[in-house]
């Protein structure tokens, strides 16, 4: 049997401006994600980040973690082997709009501030209180 194909999308080359719809990169991710075996829920999640992150404009290191530099191979990758891991870090990167705004107040942070660790951590202890009571 072979491999999935890979996403169309070169990963130094710019995007077009404009896609027909379900013909943009992340469309393209997700169909690879899902023939490399990726649960759906996982590539429509993994779909999401990518889009944000080029559609928000994130900051070129998260743009990178994203799949933007390789075609999104190593976010794949990333996920299959540690899924509950990426699906917290995704989650947290959506809530955040890519490490701008917390997530209670909004306020606006610069991306490489240290106190995203600290609100990570908050971050983090809710979303474990939200699970343990979702499961009484």
């Amino acid at each position: 049997m072979n491999p999935p194909p890979l996403p169309t999308f070169a990963p130094v080359a710019p995007r077009p401006p404009f896609c027909a719809p379900g013909d943009w990169p992340w469309d393209h991710w997700e169909r690879f994600a899902l023939a490399s075996g990726l649960a759906s829920g996982l590539a429509t999640l993994g779909r999401a980040v990518m889009r944000e992150a080029d559609q928000h404009a994130w900051c070129e290191r998260l743009k990178k973690e994203c799949g933007w530099s390789d075609g999104g191979r190593a976010m794949l990758a990333r996920v299959q082997k540690r899924p509950a891991r990426t699906v917290a870090r995704w989650h947290w990167l959506l809530q955040t709009d890519g490490l701008r705004f917390d997530p209670w107040d909004h306020d606006e942070y610069y991306e490489d501030s240290p106190c995203w660790k600290t609100m990570r951590a908050k971050w983090d202890r809710e979303q474990s209180r939200e699970a343990s009571s979702d499961n009484v």
